[in-house]
């Protein structure tokens, strides 16, 4: 027997968690060039004000993370910005792990 075809006309929408993951990405973005810059134009003495800005950022980064990924078990939905907040999120975590290991 032939396999019968179901079609959905359900509208799409799009997920609440996925748009946070993606949120919290570009905030642990921001957080990344913030430390950059403040190390820039403190000449490499920015220690606390790196400090604080690498430790919020590897924050936001890995619970964005985790927040993206639980928005794909979620039915019904436009897998766009989870796709987006996820990558984004575990990108910015593996830079952040990286200057975090380095010792920057």
């Amino acid at each position: 027997m032939a396999k019968k075809m179901m079609y959905s006309f359900e509208e799409k929408k799009n997920s609440g968690n996925g748009i946070v993951s993606t949120i919290m990405g570009t905030i642990a973005l921001v957080f990344l060039l913030a430390m950059i810059y403040s190390s820039y134009y403190m000449r490499g003495e920015a220690g606390l004000y790196a400090g604080a800005f690498g430790i919020c950022g590897m924050i936001f980064s890995f619970a964005g993370f985790i927040v993206g990924i639980m928005s794909f078990s979620e039915k019904n939905i436009k897998y766009k910005y989870p796709k987006i907040g996820s990558l984004m999120c575990g990108v910015v975590f593996v830079i952040w792990l990286a200057l975090f290991l380095i010792g920057f």
